[in-house]
């Protein structure tokens, strides 16, 4: 029997390779001439930055860098610092190529680093990074919505989804002079430079994403007249335009920053002295593109004349239920032994995120802060301190999901520390949480459907009805089926208004 059959494309997600990479950093270098020789060194800080990330072929390169910087007391008690950059490269071989376009998703963090003096002026630096990479591939499935045949019974129905339209990636680059402030001395050196770009706002227009952010800037240095570091900081807006074929108005769009590289160095002006710093980065702008749609689905289907082969393929529909973009305080005291701490000169945070789960209708996110002190003991003398603070964030949603996949992004956008009485520190951690929750439902849809003509079904001619007791649970479908008849018409036959029957009943079977 031929069947007029309609077909339609469906595109999904499918995850080709995720997996956490470690990657060694062993490095060993020796300090300029213009640096003066180590007494204790106090923090060796190692920040990972992804600059590239691709796949050809069958094979996912990724290429970085590990800056690494180290803070240092000199011999007089000076704060100073250095910084030494680890270039890396990472190739993995994923097993087969993508069949169509894929995007690649790279979270890079620190597993662990040890730093050791050697000499006053040369030092070994060991540990790993962690590469968390994700390939992801649009795949289109092909699924029936439709035949034309009086004798097919259909078991219709919809998947909401969120159909993926397409990703796109581009880098900007960022260059800036910050200046500092009137009453502020003038830079003798820099010990620290961090940025973090925030993504704020993501609209599409026709075949276009319009993305903007702010790029957060703390840069923190020692002053030319002495005394106590100071700490020069700004936001630096961003907006950036991402071509994306194939989306229009309707479709809805999540956009991440992410810094891919920071350069930060004194200027001196004509004066000879360093008022300002010029700053040049690279941050990395990623947009997904999705459409909200019901899709008009088969789930089976039998012909009540003939053997029927169904061929069916199950389908992970995933559904964009929420989108978080927003805040969130991390309050802690922290304890001291009495006059451990005496002062405070730099407060920063490395955050980590531990597990991500859903209660009833809320995002429960729980993870850690490395609130990272750099401050001064009690006979006045530099000091670095440690302290893990866990945190746990909540998100109220309108849905709660069956199935979630959520990755979110916690970045540390601020901090503060005060001290008080007894050794014991009040601190205050701003957290910027990003996150888009799907809920991820896997359903056997119908891909192609055979009817049998030389394989005709029994009927009974001379019945035009049937008895059937029914149990409570049994759903109208699979009864129709048993007997080749019609759900419609069993439905119909006996005042139904459901799809499974909530309690034993006896049930008018018509025959057709």
């Amino acid at each position: 029997m031929e069947l007029r059959q309609t077909a339609q494309g469906v595109a999904a997600n499918e995850a080709l390779f995720e997996q956490a990479l470690e990657q060694p950093v062993d490095v060993e270098f020796t300090l300029p001439d213009y640096c003066p020789d180590i007494a204790r060194v106090l923090k060796c800080r190692v920040t990972p930055w992804v600059s590239s990330r691709s796949v050809e072929g069958s094979t996912m390169s990724i290429e970085g860098r590990a800056s690494i910087a180290l803070i240092y007391a000199d011999t007089e008690g000076n704060l100073c610092s250095y910084a030494y950059e680890s270039p890396f490269a990472r190739t993995v071989d994923l097993g087969g190529a993508p069949e169509g376009g894929c995007s690649v998703h790279v979270q890079v963090g620190t597993a662990y680093m040890n730093c050791r003096p050697v000499t006053p002026r040369k030092l070994d630096v060991h540990g790993a990074l962690t590469l968390k990479c994700r390939v992801v591939s649009r795949r289109l499935s092909d699924i029936l919505t439709d035949l034309d045949s009086p004798d097919m019974q259909l078991l219709r129905g919809s998947a909401p989804a969120t159909t993926p339209m397409a990703a796109a990636e581009k880098y900007m680059i960022v260059e800036e002079e910050l200046e500092l402030e009137e009453d502020k001395s003038s830079i003798r050196s820099l010990l620290r430079a961090d940025a973090r770009a925030l993504s704020s706002e993501c609209k599409i227009i026709s075949n276009k994403a319009v993305v903007k952010g702010e790029l957060l800037v703390e840069v923190l240095y020692c002053p030319e007249e002495g005394g106590r570091p100071e700490k020069l900081e700004t936001s630096i807006p961003l907006s950036q335009i991402v071509d994306i074929e194939g989306v229009n108005e309707s479709c809805d769009c999540e956009a991440a920053l992410e810094v891919a590289s920071l350069e930060v160095k004194p200027r001196t002006g004509v004066t000879g002295e360093a008022r300002s710093v010029s700053l040049s980065a690279k941050v990395c702008v990623t947009v997904q593109a999705f459409c909200n749609a019901d899709l008009p689905v088969i789930f089976d289907a039998y012909s009540t004349r003939f053997e029927t082969t169904v061929e069916k393929k199950e389908i992970a529909f995933e559904k964009l239920i929420c989108s978080v973009n927003e805040s969130f305080l991390c309050k802690k005291t922290l304890e001291f032994s009495e006059g451990e701490l005496s002062g405070v000169a730099d407060v920063w945070c490395d955050s980590q995120v531990t597990s991500v789960r859903s209660e009833e209708q809320g995002l429960l996110i729980d993870g850690t802060v490395l609130i990272c002190i750099l401050g001064y003991g009690a006979d006045g003398s530099p000091a670095y301190f440690e302290r893990p603070v866990d945190f746990s964030y909540r998100h109220n949603m309108e849905e709660a999901p069956t199935c979630m996949r959520c990755e979110p992004q916690v970045e540390a956008v601020a901090a503060a520390c005060t001290l008080s009485a007894g050794g014991k520190a009040e601190a205050r951690v701003e957290l910027h949480i990003t996150a888009a929750v799907f809920n991820v439902t896997k359903v056997p849809l119908v891909t192609g459907v055979e009817v049998r003509e030389d394989a005709p079904k029994q009927r009974e001619e001379d019945l035009a009805l049937l008895i059937y007791f029914a149990e409570a649970g049994e759903r109208i479908w699979d009864i129709a089926r048993r007997y080749n008849t019609s759900a419609d018409e069993i439905s119909m036959v006996n005042e139904l208004d459901c799809e499974a029957l909530p309690d034993k009943r006896m049930l008018l079977i018509p025959c057709v």
